[in-house]
């Protein structure tokens, strides 16, 4: 049973691995860092600026 669940453990880092890129990381760190600074001036303009850059990011990913 412990083979069987190191098995499943491995083989989802493995994927995670694969679809998660480093770009990944910084690009919604960045996101997260910038709204938490935007938090601590306003509230509403945290979520006004990082609502449009999530918005701005979907816009630029999609298919053509």
């Amino acid at each position: 049973m412990i083979k069987q669940l190191a098995t499943k453990t491995a083989s989802l880092v493995g994927g995670l691995s694969k679809a998660i890129d480093i770009r990944d990381i910084l690009v919604f760190g960045g996101l997260g860092l910038l709204g938490y600074g935007l938090w601590l001036l306003r509230p509403w303009l945290g979520f006004a600026v990082a609502g449009a850059v999530l918005m701005g990011i979907g816009y630029l990913m999609r298919d053509e």
